[in-house]
């Protein structure tokens, strides 16, 4: 009788090739893609822009309440650190004024619970209301 010593690399060699097929299948042939994700879900780059963009709209309408909302789908432990730290970040990566103006003037409001005083500051320093796609330009007109 002749022993039959090929069945653990069958199985080993197969293993290997289901592998790299699958691989194959759900990285090239039909790849996740992602719709309407949460902002919560976003990658930390895709945060920081909402987060100026939450900003800027708070800028246009100084609506506190709408930007809390707007901030708390995020789920950062400590929002007002969040946006202190993102201010910081951009004025020292030279991110337009305008952008910065925003996440300080979000954050200010933030701290002190009223959008009162930064309603002042905020119209007599800015020439043109930031709009999300000025936020995003290197100049600002």
């Amino acid at each position: 009788m002749k022993q039959d010593r090929r069945g653990s690399w069958y199985l080993l060699t197969g293993a290997v090739i289901g592998i790299a097929l699958g691989l194959v299948y759900s990285w090239v042939i039909s790849p996740v893609e992602y719709v309407n994700a949460p902002p919560y879900a976003l990658r930390a780059d895709f945060k920081d822009e909402y987060r100026a963009l939450i900003a800027a709209a708070y800028l246009y309408s100084y609506d506190l309440i709408r930007a809390e909302d707007r901030l708390a789908q995020l789920k950062d432990d400590d929002v007002l650190q969040s946006l202190t730290k993102q201010a910081q970040k951009a004025l020292t990566e030279g991110h337009p004024e305008a952008e910065v103006r925003a996440l300080g003037s979000l954050a200010l409001a933030l701290g002190q619970g009223t959008a009162q005083q930064v309603i002042g500051t905020a119209r007599s320093t800015t020439t043109a209301s930031p709009t999300p796609a000025r936020l995003r330009g290197s100049t600002w007109t």
